[in-house]
C-alpha cells in the first residue's frame, strides 16, 4: 500500500489545529513564545517553553529537550512520560519539512537566537538564575527533520547537541548524489553515535513515498554509510510490530511495519521510550560524549541538484579554512559559460544556484556543463546535464 504524505499531513494538521482544545493534564509553567520568536501563529505556527513542576536544576545547569513538529500537548507528554528531569522547547512551523529548512532554520542565527531566548526567559520567570545548558537532547518527529538538517550544518551547533531522536521522520533525495549532500551531516551524527560520542535514536514505519526516499530507505542509507547491519527482530510494542534493529554504540534503529496515518502518529506519541532511552545513556557511568572529537570538515564540491535540471539547480560546497573562491560553469569544450561566486568566503557550508540562462535571458543549450570550483589552492569538478 502507498500513503501520500499529503495525507498524513492532513491527518497531523487536524491535531495541530485543535492542540489548544486539549485539557491539559500536565503540571507546570508554559511560556508562550510564538511573538517572541517572530513566528506566524495565524498561519498554525507556534512555539511554547513548558517546564514541568517536579524539574530542578543541578545548581545553576539543566538539560533542554528541544522538539520540532509537534502540539504543545504531545510534546510534553514526551518529556513527562518519560520522567527525565528536563526543561522542554516546542515549535511547529508547518506541515511540510520545508517550512523547518529551506523557510526557518536555513538561517543560521535562528537557532542561536532560539536558545538565546529560552535562556533569558528561564532567567526573567526566576526559574534558573543565570541558566547554563548542561545536556542538548534534540527531538524531532515527522517534518521535523528539515529543521535538524539545517541546524547540523553549523560545526557549532552540532557540538552543542549531546543527542539526536527522530520519529519516522527522515527523508532524501531518491539521487545518490543529492542524497549524500542532505545527508551528510546525520552521517556524521550516526557515526559519532557508532563511537560513542553522540546519542542517535531513531524510528521508523512502512510508509512509501514518492520521488524521494521514505525512512525505511534512509535508515538503511545511515546504516550501510556507517558500516553497520540492522536484524531481524521481532518484537510488538505501542508503536507497532517491529521487524528489524540496529544497534552499536549509542546510534540505535529500530524498524517497524505500518503504513497508516495512525501508523505514522504512533511514533510520536511514543517519543518518551526513547527519551528514556537517551537519558539513561546519558546518566550511565560509561557515557563519554566528546564535544571536542567531531568529524572535521572537508574541501568538497558536491554534485548539483535537481541533475539533470531544467533552469535552475543547486551547487553545493564545503570549504574548510576562509578562503577565495571562484565557482565556475564550463561548455565541453572549455570554453567559460558564467561565473557564478568569485570573492573570499569563510569556513562553511554554501549552496549557489546556477540559472541555466545565458545573457540575453535565454536557456542555454542542452548539453554537459562542468562545473568548477577553486579554493584553498585545490580544484572540484563536477559534471551537470541541462535539458530544455
Amino acid at each position: 500500500m502507498k500513503l501520500k504524505n499529503t495525507t498524513i499531513f492532513l491527518c497531523l494538521l487536524m491535531i495541530f489545529l485543535i492542540n489548544d482544545l486539549f485539557a491539559r493534564s500536565n503540571s507546570g509553567t508554559r511560556v508562550d513564545l510564538t511573538e517572541k520568536l517572530n513566528l506566524d501563529g495565524a498561519a498554525g505556527q507556534f512555539a511554547q517553553l513548558f517546564v514541568p513542576d517536579n524539574f530542578q536544576s543541578n545548581n545553576n545547569k539543566f538539560t533542554l529537550v528541544f522538539h520540532l513538529h509537534s502540539a504543545n500537548w504531545t510534546a510534553e507528554d514526551e518529556v513527562i512520560n518519560s520522567h527525565i528531569n528536563a526543561i522542554l522547547f516546542n515549535i511547529h512551523l508547518g506541515g511540510f519539512s520545508s517550512a523547518y529548512g529551506s523557510e526557518y532554520f536555513v538561517d543560521q542565527d535562528k537557532f542561536q537566537m532560539i536558545l538565546d531566548t529560552i535562556l533569558s526567559v528561564i532567567d526573567s520567570k526566576g526559574i534558573i538564575n543565570d541558566p547554563e545548558i548542561e545536556y542538548l537532547i534534540m527531538t524531532s518527529f515527522s517534518a521535523g527533520y528539515g529543521g535538524v538538517r539545517e541546524i547540523l550544518k553549523s560545526e557549532n551547533y552540532y557540538n552543542k547537541i549531546d543527542a539526536l531522536t527522530l520519529a519516522d521522520g527522515l527523508h532524501c533525495s531518491s539521487y545518490q548524489s543529492t542524497a549524500d549532500y542532505q545527508m551528510k551531516d546525520f552521517v556524521h551524527f550516526a557515526k559519532d553515535g557508532r563511537d560513542k560520542k553522540k546519542i542517535f535514536t531513531l524510528t521508523h514505519s512502512s510508509i512509501q513515498t514518492y520521488d524521494y526516499q521514505n525512512t525505511t530507505q534512509t535508515s538503511d542509507y545511515l546504516v550501510q554509510k556507517i558500516g553497520a547491519k540492522k536484524r531481524s527482530f521481532s518484537a510488538n510494542d505501542e508503536i507497532g510490530e517491529q521487524y528489524a534493529r540496529c544497534d552499536t554504540g549509542y546510534f540505535h534503529i529500530k524498524s517497524y511495519y505500518g503504513t497508516t496515518a495512525e501508523d505514522h502518529l504512533k511514533h510520536l506519541y511514543n517519543m518518551d521510550k526513547m527519551l528514556v532511552q537517551v537519558n539513561d545513556t546519558l546518566d550511565s557511568a560509561t557515557v563519554n560524549i566528546n564535544y571536542n572529537n567531531v568529524n572535521p570538515r572537508t574541501f568538497e564540491l558536491f554534485q548539483n541538484y535537481p541533475n539533470p535540471f531544467n533552469s535552475v539547480t543547486n551547487v553545493p560546497f564545503e570549504l574548510t579554512k576562509s578562503s577565495l573562491v571562484k565557482l565556475s560553469i564550463y561548455d565541453i569544450s572549455g570554453k567559460l559559460v558564467k561565473t557564478l561566486v568569485n570573492e573570499r568566503k569563510n569556513v562553511g557550508d554554501y549552496s549557489i544556484k546556477w540559472n541555466g540562462e545565458n545573457s540575453n535571458d535565454q536557456l542555454m543549450a542542452s548539453r554537459i556543463y562542468a562545473i568548477c570550483l577553486v579554493a584553498e589552492k585545490q580544484n572540484k569538478v563536477k559534471r551537470a546535464i541541462l535539458l530544455k
